[in-house]
């Protein structure tokens, strides 16, 4: 998988929203190694768009077609200033079943840079069976690694009352300690972003 991060000011959320929904239900079925994606406006009032592909050659065969563009044309014409492009090669799955992600009705973003991404991706790979398990709320996650050590982390939850009601408990000791190592191994503190209302969006809609 490849996934293609897309960050910039938002204007209308309402208009980025309907853009978003058009390209599912009119475009998606037509397009090239087109997955899925997750989407929404912060809180922060950031446009956040994690574009999923089958691979990169198919994610630039379909950003070249026109009918991407044209849409793109329309989505940005409800930003206030430039988006950001991150193009992520190296992506890896948390979900017992990745088709439950798009039932999430919360979903919180980490961003950030690390010392040593390949470390961090298996002691995340070690940990998420039982994340999940303890952790009822959650639906399961994306880890896309940017070129440079960065990496966007997409967490995927029920909704938003239930991730908070399972954050006030206790974090059993073994996950604490790898999420403790994991904090440790970033340059500067990680950024945390949210979608109270993701617009999830998949392939397996435009059938």
């Amino acid at each position: 998988m490849f996934i293609q991060v897309i960050q910039g000011p938002a204007g209308s959320a309402e208009a980025l929203r309907a853009a978003s929904y058009r390209w599912t239900h009119e475009l998606g079925s037509t397009s090239i190694g087109w997955l899925g994606c997750t989407s929404g406006v912060t809180e922060e009032g950031i446009f956040f768009s994690a574009e999923r592909f089958e691979s990169e050659q198919k994610a630039m065969l379909e950003g070249g077609r026109p009918g991407r563009r044209r849409w793109w044309s329309e989505m940005s014409r409800n930003l206030t200033g430039e988006a950001t492009f991150v193009n992520c090669r190296d992506v890896e799955v948390y979900a017992p079943d990745p088709t439950a992600i798009d039932k999430a009705g919360y979903v919180q973003i980490v961003q950030g840079r690390v010392t040593d991404s390949t470390l961090m991706r298996t002691l995340l790979r070690s940990m998420s069976k039982e994340m999940i398990l303890d952790r009822q709320d959650l639906l399961g996650s994306t880890l896309a690694l940017h070129p440079d050590d960065g990496y966007t982390h997409i967490l995927y939850f029920t909704s938003e009352d239930d991730a908070l009601a399972a954050e006030i408990r206790e974090t059993p000791p073994r996950i604490k300690s790898i999420m403790d190592t994991i904090y440790e191994l970033h340059v500067t503190a990680p950024r945390y972003h949210l979608l109270t209302a993701p617009w999830v969006h998949s392939r397996r809609e435009t059938l």
